[in-house]
């Protein structure tokens, strides 16, 4: 059996009341945190006053950092590194979906070398001080994973920094998703589903990252009706944390491939959120296999899918994608994509420009 390539948090707790069940995880990582969020949701959901209750409670000194945006930039996170070396944190603590949690790995990174700036965020073998991540959405999966994806104005574009940074310790409480509205619950699914069916599809796979996605498959197919009627009761709000965190730690041994390479443009030109951003590029990618892929053939069957058109339905149903797109946008998107030779690389079989392009008309051009 083929080893990870990567380990998840060494502390990682699951279940509604666990930040406060397990707070003395926390205990071990430093005399002052940095409180890392967006404006309002982390106060909304209640997961801000759970964390500075288990901070007071620990005789832990914090301080907030509240400005993290969606697709949140380099700038946003130097001001808050600035503002964390200055305060003297020790460690961080990202409330939020994928913005903060991975703005928080960044901040970290930037704190443990002060006199590199944003240049330690390019360093592959840079260090980080002690990160905690508390999910809020089920989507990125980056409480479990190594990766910390920021907006990069000058090349319109998003990339993940080169550091590979695991949390210390993750809280996983679905309680904090039980107010979150439709539209981001199915968007962060989708974004979910899409690391599973691009983690089990990858040339990277092995046979631990598919058994994990398989499991996770299964768990997303009995969330599917809710998905549908976005009508969320709490046992599946549960299975969507759960599922989230398979997905996470599925990429973490695999990474992800063309739809999220290929989707980051859609979000940077369009505002299309993350994970609409994969979802709607899915159906086109899952075709670009030979017919009768076996791994293909796996995860519909996971799924409860005949084929690949009721996996197309299925995300034309739960997402709510509007956007328009011109052939002057493909022909843009596709040359930028090219340029993505990693991502290119995850695929199994050849792959021309043409293909790119065809799978960016299928998907846009409806």
């Amino acid at each position: 059996m083929e080893n990870f390539r990567y380990f998840m948090p060494a502390d990682c707790y699951f279940g509604r009341g666990c930040v406060n069940e397990h707070k003395n995880a926390m205990a071990k990582l430093g005399n002052k945190a940095m409180v890392v969020t967006g404006r309002t949701s982390a106060k909304k959901n209640g997961a801000q006053k759970d964390i500075t209750d288990a901070l007071d409670a620990l005789g832990i000194k914090w301080v907030l950092f509240d400005e993290i945006g969606e697709n949140p930039d380099v700038e946003t996170v130097e001001r808050a590194a600035k503002t964390a070396i200055a305060e003297g944190v020790e460690f961080f603590i990202g409330i939020g979906g994928g913005s903060p949690m991975d703005a928080s790995k960044a901040i970290a990174v930037m704190a443990a070398a002060p006199e590199k700036g944003t240049d330690a965020l390019w360093n592959a073998d840079a260090k980080a001080l002690p990160i905690v991540c508390v999910p809020t959405t089920a989507g990125t999966g980056s409480e479990v994973t190594q990766y910390a994806i920021l907006t990069l104005h000058a090349k319109k574009t998003k990339s993940s920094i080169a550091a590979h940074i695991f949390a210390n310790v993750s809280y996983l409480d679905p309680k904090y998703m039980d107010t979150l509205p439709a539209r981001t619950t199915n968007n962060t699914a989708v974004d979910a589903l899409t690391h599973l069916i691009e983690s089990y599809l990858s040339v990277k796979a092995n046979y631990v990252s598919r058994k994990i996605v398989e499991m996770g498959l299964s768990i997303f197919k009995d969330c599917i009706p809710a998905l549908r009627s976005r009508e969320y009761p709490a046992d599946v709000r549960d299975k969507l944390m759960l599922m989230s965190a398979l997905g996470g730690a599925a990429i973490a041994q695999t990474m992800t491939s063309l739809p999220h390479g290929m989707g980051y443009f859609l979000t940077y030109e369009k505002g299309l959120a993350h994970g609409m951003a994969n979802g709607v590029l899915t159906q086109a990618y899952v075709e670009q296999f030979p017919a009768g892929d076996a791994h293909v053939a796996k995860l519909l069957e996971c799924l409860g899918f005949a084929d690949t058109k009721e996996l197309g339905a299925f995300l034309d149903d739960v997402l709510d994608h509007e956007a328009t797109y011109t052939e002057d946008d493909l022909n843009y998107y596709t040359d930028r994509f090219m340029e993505q030779t990693g991502k290119i690389a995850t695929f199994p079989y050849p792959l021309t420009r043409d293909d790119i392009y065809n799978m960016y008309q299928k998907s846009l051009m409806k």
